[in-house]
């Protein structure tokens, strides 16, 4: 028997008109409906590397600077971004990103990439890493910027995603150099996905102290993994779900019950998982086998269980 802690990391409450189009997910619905509420830093991440027992200052991880310090990189000389590789929807008045979220590269490709830049871009001031699959870029010096995470820019309109700052500039200018590296490149991701752009996040203004001792983790995150402890506390685990996962494995979000829901109200009945935490949109929902007998509480659709 374990806690279950999960961060649902891409599911944010649509817009009223958006509704109507939307599916029902009946089971999480009933989980998050009876369930404990009560809020909690708005970023996913931070709240799931605080639950492995990594300690991070603020509600933005530096977590480009955590995998570089993990590699022995130079993390005091430079601002470490991550470049998320993204797939670009064109439409008739709008560039979109692709509603999938991010282009996962296999390891190989990610460290042929990260050469290929390196060699490509000769500049003193810039320093290209493959970390695993992750692509990280070093900029000399601080940075005046703050970023967004790409996983929750899925389906949005590209200028939304715009890095905002004194030096958001320098980052939109590098940005436009890569969009024409990579129309030459034809680099795909292991879904088949084209990249078209690189969409640099992660620079952090939190510190990010690996854990020593931490729940298991069953994603693969791979910052998570960057921070978990040596030792594991076998009583606990943490999960990730995602929307984009379900999208790139030829689901839809109308599967999200079958692949989340259904199963963890299985192991909740069963006795394996004693509670369970769902880290959604800012707020934790504490979920225990015996809120089923809540019947007094009227089931709402999931958005405005979370709105």
């Amino acid at each position: 028997m374990y806690r279950l802690h999960i961060a649902i990391a891409d599911l944010v409450p649509p817009s009223a008109e958006e509704h109507p189009e939307l599916p029902r997910l009946p089971v999480l619905e009933s989980l998050l409906s009876r369930a404990e509420v009560r809020p909690a830093c708005r970023d996913w991440r931070t709240w799931a590397l605080r639950r492995l027992g990594a300690e991070v200052s603020g509600e933005r991880p530096a977590l480009g600077r955590l995998l570089a310090a993990q590699q022995g990189l130079p993390v005091d000389a430079h601002t470490w971004f991550v470049l998320a590789p993204m797939h670009l929807v064109a439409g008739l008045a709008t560039v979109n990103y692709h509603a999938a979220g991010p282009v996962v590269l296999d390891e190989a490709t990610a460290w042929q990439t990260a050469a290929a830049l390196a060699r490509d871009f000769p500049d003193s001031d810039l320093e290209f890493r493959a970390v695993g699959a992750v692509l990280l870029v070093g900029l000399r010096g601080p940075t005046a910027v703050a970023t967004y995470d790409p996983g929750l820019l899925a389906g949005l309109d590209l200028a939304v995603g715009a890095a905002q700052g004194a030096d958001a500039r320098r980052l939109a200018q590098l940005g436009g150099e890569f969009e024409l590296w990579l129309h030459a490149r034809g680099l795909r991701g292991v879904d088949g996905r084209t990249v078209h752009a690189f969409h640099p996040w992660g620079e952090g203004t939190s510190a990010v102290v690996p854990a020593v001792r931490s729940p298991r983790l069953l994603g693969a995150d791979p910052f998570l993994r960057a921070a978990l402890g040596s030792d594991t506390d076998e009583g606990a685990a943490v999960d990730v779900w995602t929307v984009a996962d379900l999208l790139t494995t030829g689901r839809g979000f109308a599967d999200a019950d079958r692949q989340w829901a259904i199963p963890l109200r299985s192991r909740l009945g069963d006795g394996e998982v004693l509670s369970a935490d769902i880290h959604v949109a800012g707020r934790v929902y504490t979920v225990t086998a015996r809120q089923r007998w809540r019947f007094y509480r009227r089931v709402l659709p999931w958005w405005e269980c979370l709105a």
